[in-house]
């Protein structure tokens, strides 16, 4: 059984786990890690393309012509395809896999993130079928990464490092924030990255120069490998730092190690977070963000999220941020932030680059 194969019966058994008749997913990562394919992002009236996955029976794939020749069907694990014209009305497919797949009159799932238009769509082509938000099934589907998955983020924290290590060398007053941000970029590039974005102080490449004394946000989550995206971040400091600064930054620390400290299988998601917030209370600060969330193909945050109020036990194999800070003046977070996997005795680290305080 191939890996996509295992990723379909792990989500019919979530669905039937739920009390579902089977899942609908629409073009996003879900899509992606249950079919191997990338569908253009949006929705209905732009575009239909959706799984149709029961828990019984043969899982359908429905989408554009255009989808079906980008797509590489034959290596697939879905084999049934229905299609339409790009632009034209999709409804005769939708209907004819859903007659197909047993579904109608049955209660399937859905992502939070289905379009509204896709639900009226569907409401108006098989107004049987009753939808129910599965958030469960689709936070645990992909929480838990497989060893290949791990490897993309691994490398994509590789890119990150790469990227620190050459803000040390561009990084200086007078130097624009587009100069910066496009040399930081291509050493990602150049360390195995496959993305042309870049975050923090960098998400308008202006020609602003960068002022003495200025704190640097070095937050590089938009990096990836193989579509999994790390998410991690550096302060760099053109200049002497305020006291105040070196003392924020000393109790950053000393909160990224009660985070990880806290971390290992069995804990609740937000224990880690109590753990860096009562580090950072104790400094006299205050952790105003969650200290972490899951990361892999989602392009922002994904399950599990390191907050108050979540109780999901953290299982090995999971992988997400620790990201402890504050703001020290508008829009101008301390904070250090690495990628870290849960091992079996508690996490690893996936970046390398120094945790120490950096002036240029």
């Amino acid at each position: 059984m191939d890996a996509v194969q295992e990723r379909l019966e792990r989500a019919r058994a979530l669905a039937a786990e739920s009390g579902l008749a089977g899942l609908y997913v629409t073009a996003g990562p879900s899509f992606r890690w249950l079919t191997g394919e990338v569908a253009h992002p949006g929705g209905w009236p732009l575009w239909l393309s959706a799984l149709l996955l029961p828990v019984e029976g043969e899982p359908a794939l429905i989408v554009s012509e255009m989808h079906a020749r980008i797509f590489d069907l034959e290596r697939s694990s879905v084999q049934a395809v229905y299609t339409y014209v790009d632009g034209q009305d999709p409804t005769a497919a939708l209907r004819a896999s859903f007659a197909a797949s047993g579904l109608e009159g049955e209660e399937i799932g859905v992502e939070d993130s289905l379009w509204f238009a896709d639900a009226d769509l569907l409401a108006s082509t098989v107004p049987r079928v009753r939808l129910r938000r599965a958030s469960r099934v689709f936070d645990r589907l992909r929480a838990v990464k497989d060893a290949g998955e791990i490897e993309h983020l691994r490398l994509a924290a590789a890119a990150h490092d790469a990227g620190y290590r050459r803000a040390l060398e561009v990084l200086r007053p007078g130097v624009t924030v587009a100069e910066a941000g496009s040399e930081i970029v291509r050493a990602m590039l150049e360390a195995g990255a496959e993305g042309l974005e870049i975050a923090g102080s960098f998400h308008e490449l202006t020609s602003r120069r960068f002022e003495p004394g200025e704190i640097v946000d070095v937050d590089l989550f938009p990096g990836s490998h193989g579509g999994y995206r790390a998410d991690t971040a550096r302060n760099v400091f053109l200049g002497e730092p305020s006291p105040e600064a070196r003392r924020l930054y000393e109790a950053t620390l000393h909160a990224y190690d009660a985070a990880v400290a806290a971390v290992r299988p069995g804990i609740s998601a937000e224990s880690i977070h109590v753990a860096c917030a009562a580090a950072m209370h104790e400094a006299g600060y205050e952790q105003v963000w969650k200290v972490g969330h899951g990361v892999g193909l989602g392009e922002a945050h994904e399950p599990p999220l390191l907050q108050l109020g979540n109780t999901d036990a953290i299982e090995e194999g999971m992988v997400f941020t620790i990201d402890p800070g504050a703001f020290i003046a508008r829009d101008t977070p301390i904070h250090v932030e690495d990628t870290v996997v849960v091992t079996a005795a508690g996490c690893e680290a996936l970046n390398t680059f120094t945790r120490e305080l950096q002036v240029v």
